[in-house]
């Protein structure tokens, strides 16, 4: 049965919230990074080598630790796979590509139940306890605690962006720092100040219509800081790959300076 969504409460209290990106697709590592406090996780389907049936495994690995919430990121704008997603209990779906209002509000109502959208519903799934007992209950507290995240990549979505905030239902808009840098002509340079500035200018808009952002990958408290210091309140710290190999590779290097070799 869909569990309550902390993190869609705290984020409503004003409380910024601290995550990160899953693309290892190893439930372990899930469990792992579950258990170490963090307030939510994104599992990406967009960049990691995720199994769909499989799927299930991470959220509940979230979902057995105190405080973790599972996202997931759909590849990308299809219904079905926001379903997928939903069904195996996700408490949240982080889409790619938003380049409009319409983009936006088609991704809300994929969604939600009636009458808030157009979701294909069972009660037979994870999310719906496996059973049919409570359904007006369990569709009623799914439209409520569902989080909806939508990404930002392209020129176009921002120059549309105030219209994909004024959507209904639409949580969290979250600037794809990466594709960005790419739509803006400074490919990988996500810090160049074109990237920084268009975000920034977004961030903006956001907080002004008391909806909520995050964006860029911080790699450091101080780049946190500084998300924070900025309006951020959505903080995808580091992805779970990177975490391990910086982890890996500085005591790689300490090592082999300290005792010699290549």
């Amino acid at each position: 049965m869909l569990k309550t969504n902390k993190l869609k409460e705290k984020l409503y209290k004003g409380e910024p919230v601290l995550g990160t990106w899953n693309t290892l697709a190893s439930p372990l590592v899930t469990e792992v990074l579950a258990e170490s406090g963090l307030d939510f996780q994104i599992i990406d389907l967009e960049h990691g080598p995720f199994i769909i049936d499989k799927l299930h495994l991470h959220i509940t690995a979230c979902e057995n630790a105190s405080s973790c919430t599972p996202l997931v990121r759909i590849p990308a704008k299809e219904d079905w796979m926001a379903l997928q997603a939903l069904d195996q209990g996700a408490h949240g779906v982080v889409i790619p590509h938003i380049s409009s209002g319409q983009d936006a509000n088609d991704f809300i109502k994929s969604i939600k139940y009636f009458p808030d959208g157009n979701r294909g519903f069972t009660p037979f799934s994870k999310a719906g306890g496996f059973n049919n007992k409570n359904t007006s209950s369990y569709v009623n507290s799914a439209n409520d605690s569902i989080l909806s995240v939508v990404i930002i990549e392209s020129e176009e979505g921002l120059n549309k962006l105030d219209e994909i905030i004024d959507i209904d239902g639409v949580d969290i808009i979250y600037f794809g720092a990466f594709d960005l840098s790419q739509a803006l002509g400074c490919p990988g340079d996500i810090k160049n100040k074109k990237v920084v500035n268009a975000i920034k200018k977004g961030l903006e808009k956001v907080n002004l219509k008391g909806k909520y952002a995050g964006g860029f990958v911080p790699q450091s408290k101080d780049d946190v800081k500084w998300l924070l210091d900025i309006g951020m309140k959505f903080i995808t710290y580091e992805v779970d790959s990177s975490i391990i190999y910086s982890k890996t590779k500085g005591i790689s290097d300490w090592f082999k300076a300290e005792v010699g070799g290549n």
